[in-house]
């Protein structure tokens, strides 16, 4: 069995083996420093990806290699190079491969990892969690918490952004996804996500060392895992509109309900990939909107012209402006700000020759950032992505925060909802502002695109 069919069955062993046995590709020929011993360029990639990959940029082109304690990488920069790796056409990139390293004891057999008609199949079943009428039940449900939640925000004081969005954000996923108040265990939970995410930063990954990032990260999947298996056997019997429920009452082409384990995979890894991305976009946003006053005051009156004190689906329609910021906030701090695969066999690119068992990535933040699609790209204007501009579609592979292809992100539409939602009830009721000094949205990009300041705002009820 080759690992192109090992992959597409999902054979573990079989990938193991191919994982043990097949020696790292040599890309001396692959221009790149290897900077410093042993750690090559994680200080750098860590601290600020967006300079490394700029600078890397300017000395070597669009083709260049990294290093790291891992191994080596190369990034292949621009949309030609997007359409290729995430097109996947003729089916030379591996995801499992590439996100194995990254996710293994974290989020292990997740629909990110899969490939070829294994991901398919998956991808299939976990689409009807994402249809309209699921929209619909998850929009009812997370609505008035989000509007709960906004509520108790104090008028005039100053909190970290960041920390009331991720508390807010997994008291929703724990209904919308669970379908439950998750009361006491909010905190637990909210710390054990936190650990799983940092854990995927860990480039060692060494759980025997207690206090790594990873070995905490490790427990922090134990904790969660102990709560979604505490209710399964309840969810394959009882109604409800949440993603939990329903993926306990899902069924496979076989008629067969997914495994305990299953489940528990894809509900955790849903839960990360909705509670920290979406937590990194709004992050974004509202620091974008504390910058830009006049720009809220437009997102304001559209909010306010729909007068209504829940929303419905297709209201959302009607925040069209309010799109369009979040869309930039995506494209200036996409939450992934790399896309990493491993190619399957030898391919050529750019004039340069690379061997089978080749890392690569593409960078949407690179991508979104290049001048020759975008006009000031370093200047929040949501007008970009209006009708009369349209510069996301200059090139289809140049807008990709939520990456491209088979595996293009499959809630997607759900963040979108998600997001509108926010700001709907966020701006109806409160002015959002930041201190004068506050210059400049500090962040990192790894493992996903937070500010490292906690992002000091203050909200100002309307009517103080």
């Amino acid at each position: 069995m080759n690992i192109e069919t090992a992959l597409a069955n999902y054979d573990l062993p079989k990938i193991r083996q191919y994982q043990e046995k097949t020696p790292r590709a040599d890309l001396a020929k692959i221009p790149g420093s290897r900077g410093l011993p042993f750690f090559g360029h994680m200080f750098p990639f860590l601290k600020d990806f967006h300079k490394l990959l700029d600078q890397e940029h300017a000395r070597h082109g669009p083709v260049f290699k990294q290093k790291s304690p891992l191994g080596e990488m190369v990034f292949l920069l621009g949309p030609e190079a997007n359409e290729l790796v995430l097109k996947n056409e003729d089916k030379l990139f591996s995801n499992f491969l590439a996100w194995d390293v990254t996710f293994k004891g974290l989020f292990d057999n997740n629909l990110l990892e899969r490939d070829f008609s294994d991901h398919k199949q998956k991808r299939r079943i976990l689409q009807a969690a994402f249809k309209r009428e699921a929209i619909v039940q998850h929009l009812a449900i997370m609505s008035p918490v989000l509007k709960a939640g906004i509520s108790q925000l104090s008028s005039g004081k100053t909190v970290k952004a960041k920390n009331f969005l991720k508390d807010l954000l997994l008291d929703t996923g724990a209904k919308v996804f669970l379908g439950s108040d998750i009361g006491p265990e909010a905190k637990n939970l909210n710390q054990a996500f936190e650990a799983i995410v940092a854990g995927t930063a860990d480039f060692f990954k060494w759980e025997k060392i207690w206090f790594s990032p990873y070995a905490k990260g490790v427990k922090g999947n134990q904790v969660v895992s102990e709560f979604i298996f505490r209710e399964i056997d309840v969810r394959r019997s009882s109604s409800g509109g949440d993603m939990f429920t329903q993926f306990c009452q899902l069924k496979d082409d076989e008629g067969r309900y997914f495994s305990d384990e299953e489940i528990r995979d894809h509900i955790l890894f849903l839960l990360f990939a909705a509670h920290d991305t979406t937590t990194s976009t709004l992050s974004s946003t509202l620091y974008a909107l504390a910058s830009n006053s006049e720009w809220q005051e437009e997102l304001r009156a559209e909010v306010t012209a729909i007068d209504k004190e829940d929303l419905e689906l297709d209201d959302l329609d009607l925040l069209v402006k309010t799109g369009w910021t979040i869309a930039e906030a995506l494209r200036m701090y996409p939450p992934l700000a790399m896309m990493p695969r491993v190619a399957l066999r030898e391919f050529e690119f750019a004039g340069h020759i690379f061997p089978r068992n080749t890392p690569v990535a593409v960078s949407p933040l690179f991508t979104h950032y290049m001048e020759e699609y975008w006009e000031k790209p370093h200047t929040f204007d949501p007008t970009r992505f209006s009708p009369e501009r349209n510069e996301q579609k200059g090139n289809f592979f140049q807008y990709i925060p939520f990456g491209g292809g088979a595996h293009k992100c499959l809630g997607l539409h759900f963040a979108e909802v998600q997001g509108k939602t926010f700001l709907y009830h966020l701006l109806k009721n409160y002015k959002v502002s930041k201190d004068e000094k506050m210059d400049s949205y500090k962040y990192n990009n790894i493992p996903l695109t937070f500010p490292t300041d906690g992002l000091p705002l203050t909200f100002t009820l309307l009517q103080d």
